[in-house]
């Protein structure tokens, strides 16, 4: 595809993933508490964007740091899932749980996302161990989170929700078990069943019912319930 065809179709959505992660900023930083998972569910964005510089090289067919498809269309999805999805279910996470502990812990995987996708970035570049590294440090993000949230009491969002959000969380518990084999040299599929049994039901199961979940029940910031009782 021509190249200015390209950034003509991209253009708009770049722009509107600045304008909604800068929105989404500046109401972080003007809440009555400035609290790390809105920071991060406004940081979440330069995802998309990333995601969307990606399609956009997959699109004109070319290369990106010597990657072709179907690498750049993988990368493009994988920013916009394990990037954006994942840290966004994790920011909206922290509003479900009311125990204070679980919410520091939940807090604390906000910063090793990013550090797991670049170590995973790292591992496609060719540095060794660092997709094994990847593999295993986001497993433990994933029974970490899942933790957190079930004994975290999760009583700020309603019942059915936080049912579905549980459902959600679970979903990478066992997506990441051939994610983990292949980046161990022990594929349990080929590339194509990656994308299908990992890359799809990541996408659908973890990051598109979490994002229901959400939408259905709404938990408010926590800096608005510190901000009326400060």
């Amino acid at each position: 595809m021509n190249y200015v065809i390209v950034i003509a179709i991209l253009a708009t959505p770049v722009v509107l993933a600045i304008v909604t992660g800068s929105i989404l900023l500046k109401k972080a930083l003007t809440k009555p508490v400035i609290l790390p998972e809105e920071i991060a569910l406004a940081a979440a964005w330069v995802f998309i964007v990333g995601s969307l510089v990606w399609l956009g090289v997959f699109l004109s067919e070319s290369t990106l740091l010597g990657f072709g498809a179907p690498w750049t269309w993988i990368t493009a999805a994988h920013f916009a899932f394990a990037g954006f999805g994942a840290l966004s279910i994790t920011s909206l996470s922290c509003r479900m749980v009311s125990s204070q502990r679980s919410l520091k812990v939940l807090r604390g995987l906000l910063i090793a996302h990013p550090i797991a996708y670049l170590v995973t970035a790292a591992g496609i570049l060719g540095f060794r161990f660092c997709d094994e590294i990847a593999s295993a440090s986001y497993a433990v993000i994933f029974v970490v989170q899942l933790s957190a949230v079930v004994f975290g009491r999760p009583t700020r969002i309603s019942r059915s929700p936080m049912l579905l959000a549980v459902v959600s969380l679970s979903v990478p518990l066992v997506t990441m078990v051939p994610a983990i084999a292949w980046a161990w040299g022990r594929p349990i599929f080929d590339m194509a069943d990656m994308v299908r049994y990992h890359g799809i039901v990541n996408a659908v199961g973890h990051v598109g019912l979490g994002f229901v979940a959400f939408a259905w029940g709404r938990p408010q910031s926590h800096s608005i319930q510190q901000g009326t009782t400060s």
